[in-house]
C-alpha cells in the first residue's frame, strides 16, 4: 500500500475470517479494525472496503459482509442472489439427489450438512458487530483498555507499546497503536473478562 504520506508498505486484507483458527480476530471485527490499514510512518489509517466472510462454528455464525451500508437495493439483490446460489450448491452437494442413480447420504455429509450454520448477510460493519454481539456472553464482548503517555521520548514510549504486547499477548488480546505528537496511546483490545483480569492486574502493580 502507498500511503499518501509517500510510505510504501505491506498491510494483511481478510477475505475469509475463521475465528475458530484465529479467536483474536473476532475483538480486531469488534473494534472496528479489521481491514484497517495504518501507516507506519505517519499513522494514517485507510478502510479497505472488502467484502468478506465472518465465520464462528463455536456459536453457529456464518456471515457474507459488504462493508457499505449504503450499498444501493439493486446491487443488495444481486449479491443476495449470487451467495444463495453459492451457498446452496455448496450445502447442496451432500444432500440426496432424485433419480434411479442416486445413492443415500453419507452420514459424515449429513452431520457436516447440519453443522454448517445458515448464512447471514450484512451490509456495514454495525451490522456485523450487532450479529455479533449478539452470539456472545457479556464476558466474552468487547473491553478496551488504554495505556496513555504524554512523554514525547522515543524509549519511553516504546517500553510501554513492548509492555503491552506482552500483557496482550498473555491474555490472547490485540493492540493497536493510537501515535499523536503530544500523546502515545497504547490500546489493548480483546474479551472483557480477559481485560477485567489485565485491569486488576496493573492495578496491583
Amino acid at each position: 500500500m502507498t500511503c499518501p504520506c509517500g510510505e510504501v508498505f505491506t498491510h494483511t486484507i481478510y477475505e475469509y475470517v475463521n475465528v475458530a483458527k484465529d479467536p483474536a480476530l473476532r475483538y480486531t471485527a469488534l473494534a472496528g479494525l479489521l481491514n484497517v490499514a495504518t501507516c507506519p510512518q505517519c499513522g494514517r489509517k485507510a478502510a479497505i472496503a472488502r467484502p468478506f466472510i465472518y465465520s464462528d462454528p463455536d456459536h453457529r455464525l456464518l456471515a457474507y459482509v459488504h462493508p457499505r451500508n449504503d450499498a444501493p437495493d439493486e446491487a443488495r439483490m444481486m449479491i443476495l442472489e449470487k451467495l444463495r446460489t453459492v451457498y446452496e450448491t455448496v450445502v447442496g452437494d451432500g444432500e440426496p439427489q432424485s433419480g434411479p442413480d442416486s445413492g443415500p447420504i453419507s452420514e459424515q455429509t449429513a452431520e457436516e450438512i447440519m453443522a454448517t450454520p445458515p448464512l447471514q448477510v450484512v451490509f456495514g460493519l454495525d451490522q456485523l458487530h450487532e450479529l455479533i454481539n449478539a452470539s456472545l456472553s457479556q464476558e466474552e464482548r468487547l473491553g478496551k483498555l488504554a495505556l496513555i503517555t504524554k512523554s514525547s521520548a522515543e524509549a519511553e514510549r516504546g517500553q510501554m507499546l513492548d509492555i503491552a504486547r506482552k500483557l496482550a499477548s498473555e491474555m490472547n488480546c490485540q493492540v493497536e497503536v493510537e501515535d499523536l505528537d503530544d500523546e502515545y496511546t497504547v490500546w489493548i483490545f480483546g474479551p472483557r473478562l480477559q481485560i477485567g483480569a489485565l485491569m486488576r492486574s496493573l492495578a496491583t502493580h
